[in-house]
């Protein structure tokens, strides 16, 4: 659900000021609803499907890869309702509910005065910004449109963002019918495989079997959490902190421009190589390997204790036959 409010957020970076919108309210879905299911590719395979209707959204997805030579599945399945939020580990049958935060920070959003409000809209373009500087590409610029494909019988418009490509279903903007790209070692893939339209049965959204939901305890009162972050979303105190680090990255860049050092760049083949690395590297092996080398050298400096102990007994004990004789 974090990430859905990042996105939430951020999304505003991509409006004009003047416009002014509400960046919690999220696009209504035209439609009655619909199911697509995805084949997952990349570094993460798998499959996975979402439901959507006018109150409710579902999304179940189950992947599989490898980090540090380990290889994880993950099964996950997330409902979000008008006033809730449901997260379920499949694989642990365990589950978690909370409230759905988005309508409460909606309202925190229409409770700033005008000045607030744009400033809350600067100070996410200014991130997305920096962010861009920081990655070196477009993050949140709405893309490049560079076409228009189908999918699983439904048309989409694709845009790039940086070294993401996106595709985005014609008859519901907010849906992905295609998107590719690579984030932290990880090549991703999704790709529509099949396209429902139409209001979804009931038991689309009916939870998985076996799970027991506890009470998310860290969002007991997601007002006043919302009103917080939405008041430092929109604070003079953000905009401080931004200008700062604009500041210190253009500060740093001045450095490097004047040292004369080209800027080193590792190259794709290299990226791919160390990313290689990271994956296969088994970190359950060397964690184990050094316990059995610190127990095996805690062992060798006992025996090691032990011996010379042994041998000062011994001395003690000879010196002992040999004891300098008393004279009276």
């Amino acid at each position: 659900m974090r990430s859905l409010l990042v996105v939430a957020s951020l999304a505003a970076a991509a409006l004009p000021l003047a416009a002014q919108q509400n960046p919690f309210d999220l696009p209504k879905l035209k439609l009655k609803g619909l199911q697509v299911e995805y084949q997952y590719g990349g570094d993460l395979p798998g499959t996975g499907e979402i439901a959507m209707a006018a109150d409710r959204m579902m999304h179940r997805s189950s992947t599989t890869g490898k980090i540090f030579g380990k290889t994880t599945t993950t099964n996950s399945w997330t409902l979000t309702t008008r006033d809730s939020v449901y997260t379920a580990d499949l694989t642990k049958k365990t589950g978690v509910r909370g409230p759905n935060p988005l309508p409460y920070l909606a309202k925190a959003y229409k409770d700033l005065d005008g000045s607030e409000k744009t400033r809350l809209h600067q100070n996410l373009q200014d991130m997305a910004s920096l962010m861009s500087k920081a990655f070196g590409a477009s993050v949140l610029n709405g893309g490049e449109k560079t076409g228009t494909k189908s999918y699983a019988g439904e048309t989409c418009d694709e845009r790039t963002f940086g070294d993401w490509t996106v595709c985005g279903m014609t008859k519901a903007p907010g849906v992905t019918l295609h998107s590719s790209g690579s984030i932290v070692c990880y090549n991703f893939e999704e790709t529509a495989t099949s396209v429902s339209l139409g209001e979804p049965p009931a038991s689309a959204f009916e939870a998985p079997a076996g799970i027991v939901f506890s009470e998310d305890t860290n969002l007991s009162r997601p007002d006043s959490a919302s009103r917080a972050f939405v008041k430092y979303l929109a604070s003079q105190e953000l905009s401080d902190s931004i200008a700062a680090a604009k500041q210190k990255m253009a500060e740093s860049r001045e450095t490097e421009a004047s040292s004369g050092k080209p800027t080193q760049k590792m190259s794709k083949e290299d990226q791919q190589k160390a990313c290689d690395a990271i994956r296969n590297f088994n970190l359950g092996k060397a964690v184990g390997n050094a316990f059995k080398n610190a127990a095996a050298n805690a062992a060798n400096a006992a025996v090691k204790s032990a011996e010379e102990g042994a041998k000062q007994n011994a001395t003690n004990k000879v010196k002992g036959l040999f004891k300098k004789p008393k004279f009276p």
